[in-house]
């Protein structure tokens, strides 16, 4: 079956394959209609019927929306609409986004659309901010509130004729030191950071020590398995983790870096005693003791962490500057950058280089010395 003229476009950058709906006198709608991973497995003929389907989909849905229910033009209406009108690109977006909105109704309560001032997303983030929220999770539910402003406006001009344009909370982004180095922390930094970890949990310890002597990721430390860890050969096994944390969800590495990292001697002994004291039933290295994850999400572990960092009195990405540290002092103390690029996961050693080491905090002294 050939592919219909002009009704969709393959975006293989954004993982997408966008629909073309035309209406007379307005812009043309894009939904998504599906993702390019999932036609990877079918042949011409079913892409086309797939998409010949996804696009009918679309139509009768934008169809039947246009017929607007003219008492109902609140908020509780607004995301009603606009979680069934939208098409998806994956059930896990949607329900990430029905989660947010769900909560910004808790939060605020229903109003008006007519009616939206300011002070609402003022009560919302102060409400957010007195549950421990972090600014990560505050930002995420104020793009999935915002994401349902601009999809009414455009879709329903006549409830709101103008977008609402929410002040999103600003966040922590990975920033280079005014010398132009990315951002890395001194021994006694180091020792600051983790004599406030160690009046927390175990459970923190556990995720400062793959961070400073494992070089790891935050995604890696989340959902490692305790299978994954081998002591006898002293490594440490980086692959994707399937149904993690929840049945169906699929944790990739970045970029498909699948990777074996050496264990520490630190980290081995930490290692050795942390799993002979685990439960029969653990099945992950952050394991609440019953085979489930500790954190089901891991910016829980960013906000927790940045607490410690917060009391140290440090300043940047509270796991990140720890690997970024490691990497360092790596390159500091003589290890080839093909085994660093490595160990920390780069395909390009330039990665490494460029965004991970602070070269005004290599010292090389040692090196020089050892120069016959």
């Amino acid at each position: 079956m050939a592919r219909p003229k002009n009704l969709w476009k393959k975006e293989p950058k954004r993982n997408r394959v966008i629909g073309y709906i035309h209406i007379e006198g307005a812009p043309a709608k894009r939904p998504v209609l599906a993702r390019m991973d999932e036609l990877e497995e079918l042949n011409e003929q079913q892409v086309a019927m797939l998409l010949t389907e996804r696009y009918k989909l679309a139509l009768a849905k934008l169809e039947a929306e246009r017929t607007l229910p003219q008492s109902e033009t609140d908020f509780a209406w607004a995301v009603e609409t606009f979680m069934k009108g939208k098409l998806w690109e994956s059930d896990s977006n949607q329900r990430e986004v029905q989660t947010s909105l769900d909560k910004f109704t808790q939060l605020v309560g229903n109003f008006e659309l007519a009616s939206w001032e300011s002070g609402l997303n003022k009560r919302f983030v102060e409400a957010c901010r007195a549950r421990n929220f972090s600014d990560s999770s505050i930002h995420k539910h104020q793009r999935s509130v915002q994401a349902c402003f601009n999809w009414i406006s455009r879709e329903y001009p006549d409830v709101l004729p103008r977008p609402i344009k929410l002040e999103k909370v600003s966040i922590e982004i990975l920033v280079k030191q005014p010398d132009g180095e990315p951002t890395s922390w001194s021994l006694d930094q180091v020792a600051r950071y983790r004599a406030e970890i160690a009046k927390g949990t175990e459970m923190d310890m556990r995720i400062f020590m793959l961070a400073r002597y494992g070089i790891m990721r935050l995604s890696e430390i989340w959902s490692l398995p305790l299978s994954r860890i081998d002591l006898r050969s002293e490594q440490i096994n980086i692959d994707h983790v399937n149904d993690f944390p929840k049945e169906g969800k699929r944790v990739k590495t970045k970029k498909k870096q699948k990777r074996k990292v050496d264990i520490h001697p630190k980290l081995l002994a930490f290692l050795r005693k942390d799993l002979l004291a685990r439960f029969p039933e653990e099945l992950h290295y952050l394991d609440c003791g019953s085979g489930s994850p500790y954190y089901m999400d891991k910016n829980s572990i960013t906000a927790r962490m940045r607490m410690f960092r917060n009391k140290a009195g440090l300043t940047g990405d509270p796991l990140h500057c720890l690997r970024r540290t490691g990497i360092t002092e790596m390159l500091d103390a003589g290890m080839p950058l093909s085994k660093v690029s490595a160990m920390a996961g780069h395909q390009n050693e330039q990665t490494t280089l460029n965004n991970y080491v602070n070269r005004r905090a290599l010292d090389g002294k040692a090196v020089i010395a050892a120069i016959s």
